[in-house]
């Protein structure tokens, strides 16, 4: 039960204090589950972060679900969800009756324009450790930049680029092994 209860209470402050969405929550989830709390090596923060990058859905839910089941299976994973959506739920409720009466102050739209920079930053640093971890090699460290340029310049959605890169990869893994 105290893992339960530590996992509800890390995703309930997660849920709490990061902007931004999921992308924002990498660094903070790398912090957590890997250094501090010790849920994860390195190699499976990757995996968890390829899997929750790929499932449909908000990655604050996925990396809840998929971190509460591997610390503490079903009932982790339930608890886990309940932290990380319980927050911004009474957040958003709480702000909802005054936002109009808000939304056109200056204070506040200077409030927002510094906080998007911010997250933009926790998002390019984010991007930055999952490259040094990842173990991308030859003729693979070209396909992020590829993938970026399919989907800003041809804008085709991120899952079909998913897909594709998972078939060439399934594919390319057969070609390997006809090779040995």
């Amino acid at each position: 039960m105290n893992k339960i209860f530590e996992l509800f209470k890390t995703f309930f402050v997660i849920g709490a204090f990061t902007m931004g969405g999921g992308y924002a929550m990498l660094p903070l989830f790398e912090t957590e589950f890997v250094h501090k709390k010790k849920w994860f090596t390195d190699e499976d923060y990757m995996n968890m972060i390829t899997i929750i990058t790929s499932a449909p859905g908000p990655l604050a839910v996925n990396s809840a679900v998929y971190t509460g089941y591997h610390v503490a299976g079903l009932l982790g994973s339930i608890f886990s969800v309940l932290g990380v959506i319980i927050p911004p739920i009474v957040i958003i409720l709480c702000i909802i009756p005054f936002y109009t009466q808000f939304r056109d102050l200056e204070i506040i739209d200077k409030v927002f324009q510094g906080i998007r920079p911010a997250v933009v930053g926790l998002i390019i640093g984010a991007v930055y450790n999952m490259v040094k971890k990842s173990k991308i090699k030859g003729y693979w460290l070209i396909v992020p930049i590829i993938s970026f340029c399919i989907i800003v310049v041809f804008n085709i959605g991120p899952v079909f680029v998913i897909i594709a890169l998972g078939i060439l990869g399934f594919f390319k893994s057969i070609i390997d092994k006809e090779k040995l």
